[in-house]
C-alpha cells in the first residue's frame, strides 16, 4: 500500500510542527548562534593585549557593553 506524501511528511516531524516552523526555528537559531560568535569576538578583541601599544583600560568594559548590546539584539 503507497502512503500518501502528506503522510510520509508527517511521520518525519512531531505532531504540529510543519516544515516552515522547521524552517523559522532553525534560521531564529542560525541568527542567534551569528549573534554569540560576534560576542565572542567583540571580547576578545577588548581583552587582547598588542605587545608594542599601551593597554587600554577602558577597552575590556567596552568589549562588554558590546557583546551585551550584540546579544540583547537577538534577544537572547
Amino acid at each position: 500500500m503507497a502512503r500518501s506524501p502528506q503522510s510520509a511528511t508527517t511521520g518525519l516531524h512531531p505532531p504540529g510542527r510543519d516544515v516552515e516552523s522547521a524552517v523559522e526555528r532553525v534560521e531564529m537559531l542560525e541568527a542567534q548562534v551569528q549573534a554569540l560568535g560576534q560576542a565572542i569576538r567583540a571580547l576578545i578583541q577588548g581583552m587582547e593585549e598588542i605587545p608594542d601599544q599601551e593597554p587600554d583600560p577602558e577597552g575590556p568594559a567596552r568589549a562588554a557593553r558590546l557583546a551585551h548590546e550584540l546579544l540583547l539584539s537577538q534577544g537572547l
